[in-house]
């Protein structure tokens, strides 16, 4: 073990045991205003401590030895430890934790071995704790999956799904997270990060992001790809492009859409019902909440089941502009998810469900972080089926 590493996690070990003596001595003194430590403090005590400590050869640790633990144990208490290095990446937009020794990520859309790992199996497990602990989170029996977001981090939000041993096969956690930039990509960004890249004919990416601008005025898109492909990256830079003088709802699972800048947008998330509370609220709720409200855009992150598809149609056959993610193969396929989705939560078949979509003017499909298709929705065929135009392609825009 790396004998930076094995000092902070001593010194770690001795903080968490120190605060939980004094957690009880505030209780039993009544004492809130000590319950919590401030990062000066502990990093005061931190250099205290290290001041008693000696190398190997007997003399007292250097400056540089010094700063190395103590930035280790910081990290370790108000960071993500190894994984840091990952959070800070502003390449890296997906990391896994199968094991203490097997991590992935996902960097521009390709994944790949992280190549860094815990020093075993405790740290792992003390890791896992930590994080639960951390943000309040409750991983019981009747917990066992659980999502919450981290926005403590200077540059992104954390969209954190922990699984417990009680779901997995291996009966190790495991832990994914999502990054949400703070700071969102715009259009250009994408462009030039590459999003909009076509085989076909020259300065066909500068033309596709100038056809998202003017996708922002349809009457409704419908996002649609695989998970990570750029579903949300791309609504969230298109979502700036919305004029000031629209009011919009945004309705989420987890605070990954947003904009600082728009003067007229509400955005509202669900309450999940835990062991505790049996109080929940889910998007269909919010979705149907916003009916009743003066809104030009109604906004679902993501549907995924049948009372979110069905008030999103609902809202969007009303006059609303409205924009969501569903996972599908293709821009036909993302279709038909939605309908199955709204299918099965009223008695419509699946081609009286297609009808419903009629509202959404544009499907976007994604893939590997790449646009790779457009369909237009024009309209209703005489024979009840949706007329379909397929407009842009990996060949580029259909003439």
């Amino acid at each position: 073990m790396d004998e930076i590493e094995s000092l902070a996690e001593e010194l770690e070990e001795e903080i968490y045991k120190n605060q939980s003596l004094n957690v009880m001595s505030s209780l039993n003194s009544k004492d809130v205003a000590s319950l919590t430590t401030s990062k000066d403090t502990i990093r005061d005590f931190l250099y205290e401590e290290l001041s008693n400590y000696q190398s190997d050869s007997g003399s007292d640790l250097s400056i540089d030895v010094k700063d190395r633990v103590v930035a280790c144990v910081m990290s370790n208490l108000w960071g993500y430890g190894i994984i840091d290095s990952l959070i800070k990446d502003k390449e890296i937009s997906d990391i896994k934790i199968y094991d203490y020794d097997h991590i992935r990520i996902k960097s521009r859309g390709k994944r790949k071995d992280a190549r860094i790992s815990f020093t075993s199996k405790e740290a792992h497990k003390k890791f896992v704790m930590r994080l639960l602990e951390r943000n309040r989170i409750n991983l019981g029996t009747a917990n066992a999956s659980q999502t919450f977001t981290d926005d403590t981090q200077d540059f992104f939000s954390l969209r954190i799904t922990v699984l417990s041993e009680l779901l997995i096969d291996s009966k190790i956690p495991c832990i994914a997270i999502r990054k949400i930039p703070k700071n969102k990509y715009k259009l250009e960004d994408l462009r030039n990060m590459g999003m909009f890249k076509n085989f076909g004919k020259p300065g066909t990416d500068k033309q596709l992001e100038n056809f998202c601008k003017e996708m922002v005025g349809s009457k409704g898109i419908l996002f649609t790809g695989k998970g990570a492909s750029g579903k949300t990256t791309l609504m969230n830079a298109m979502l700036a492009e919305v004029p000031y003088d629209e009011s919009i709802m945004l309705c989420q699972e987890n605070t990954e859409l947003f904009d600082n800048q728009h003067p007229d947008i509400m955005s509202a998330h669900v309450v999940n019902s835990n062991a505790d509370s049996k109080i929940s609220y889910t998007l269909g709720d919010l979705t149907r909440a916003s009916l009743l409200m003066d809104l030009d855009r109604v906004i679902v992150g993501e549907v995924k089941e049948g009372s979110e598809a069905e008030g999103l149609s609902k809202a969007s056959m009303t006059g609303h502009k409205c924009w969501t993610s569903v996972h599908g193969e293709s821009c036909y396929l993302g279709i038909d998810k939605m309908a199955d989705y709204i299918s099965r939560a009223t008695s419509y078949s699946m081609e009286e469900s297609k009808r419903q979509l009629q509202g959404f003017e544009y499907v976007i499909h994604l893939k590997d972080f790449n646009v790779d298709e457009i369909v237009h929705i024009e309209g209703v065929n005489k024979d009840g089926t949706l007329r379909l135009k397929k407009v842009y392609t990996k060949k580029g825009f259909v003439e």
